[in-house]
């Protein structure tokens, strides 16, 4: 057999993959908006606890929870980062009130006029 000459076979050729197929079948699903949303209050969240341990522990640290309580509303239990946002956020709401309490106040203290 020479090279110019090709082997009939009576198997069927496999289409080639489009760039669609390869994203279907290889690629992990995209998070939706919500799943987003959630990872985005959910670390606010976290850096507003870390924040509330040195600055104004009673309105950053309350604004951190408020953020995580929202985000983990929104994730449900489909990831565990919004359950670790909230514990971040009271914690470091509880360490930043006992830190302001016994030094008498808080680093940067707000007040309302």
């Amino acid at each position: 057999m020479s090279a110019n000459e090709t082997q009939s076979t009576d198997e069927a050729v496999a289409a080639p993959m489009t760039q669609m197929d390869y994203v279907d079948r290889m690629l992990e699903p995209r998070d939706s908006g919500l799943q987003s949303a959630s990872a985005l209050l959910s670390g606010l969240a976290c850096g507003l606890g870390v924040l509330a341990v040195w600055f104004a522990p009673m309105v950053l640290g309350f604004i951190g929870i408020g953020f995580a309580i929202i985000g983990l509303a929104i994730s449900g239990n489909q990831n565990r980062f919004g359950k670790i946002a909230l514990i971040i956020a009271a914690v470091g709401w509880l360490l930043g009130s006992i830190i302001a309490v016994f030094t008498g106040a808080s680093t940067i203290s707000i007040t309302l006029s």
